[in-house]
């Protein structure tokens, strides 16, 4: 219920109501494959099958979505709900779980417009695409205890409110989501490939994710394995954190 009063809310004063929070991260994404598809000649080589530029960014795309844009909205959702903390019959564990449900709509539509893209490119999912399911549910949990972390540290800290957007952006741009690991790897710095790659998990979940749907190439599971960990230890970390400063949201607020 709060989920969806949050939805129709924060866009209740403006002409397109609901469609902002789905035509602006889309916006952005359209204009993106627009410029890439013409510096990189749309087409992505045979590690992705060949697949044209827009598939190879959407497909990763609709799971960094999810995880940007919750860690965004988190700073900021326990003061948006502080008259909600100090009523008994509310538990305050529901609250950073509100902004799932717009950043879930988005990555729908992604998935819609991913799946549209495969049926007009005579595309045909690879036997591994049941695979995005469980990466998906493991960028679900990651999400879920950045959310959790990030709310509890804003409450204290107010400046993560500014912080964490541009943290997000960098690390969109640290991840090969709009360009192909190869030109990383053709870099031949270690430092590069090291940061870009080897030291991201969140390279993980994305060459995994292209990997599972387009069955280009021989399917990393150990990938799967280290973002798995990674996600796990986020959830397990952000919940401890969130449980250990509940105790002084009232106080903060």
């Amino acid at each position: 219920m709060l989920s969806r009063r949050d939805l129709t809310n924060r866009y209740a004063s403006s002409y397109a109501g609901v469609a902002w929070s789905i035509g602006v991260p889309l916006l952005y994404a359209l204009v993106n494959v627009v410029v890439f598809s013409i510096l990189m000649t749309g087409r992505m080589g045979s590690r992705y099958a060949d697949v044209p530029f827009a598939l190879f960014y959407f497909v990763p795309f609709s799971l960094w979505t999810l995880f940007s844009e919750v860690s965004m909205r988190s700073t900021g959702i326990l003061r948006e709900y502080s008259y909600l903390i100090n009523k008994i019959a509310i538990p305050v564990w529901i609250l950073p779980l509100i902004p799932l449900a717009s950043a879930l709509l988005s990555q729908l539509i992604i998935m819609a417009i991913v799946a549209g893209l495969m049926l007009t490119k005579h595309i045909v999912p690879a036997e591994t695409a049941w695979v995005f399911i469980v990466i998906w549910a493991l960028g679900l949990l990651a999400t879920v205890g950045a959310s959790y972390l990030l709310s509890a540290i804003s409450l204290y800290i107010p400046d993560m409110a500014q912080i964490v957007p541009v943290l997000v952006n960098i690390l969109f741009w640290l991840t090969p989501i709009l360009y192909p690991a190869a030109i990383v790897e053709a870099s031949g710095q270690a430092w590069v490939t090291n940061i870009l790659m080897h030291f991201n998990p969140f390279y993980y979940l994305v060459e995994s994710s292209r990997l599972a749907v387009f069955g280009s190439a021989e399917f990393p599971w150990r990938y799967v394995g280290i973002f798995g960990f990674v996600a796990s230890v986020l959830f397990l970390g952000g919940v401890l954190v969130f449980n250990r400063l509940k105790p002084g949201f009232a106080d903060v607020i």
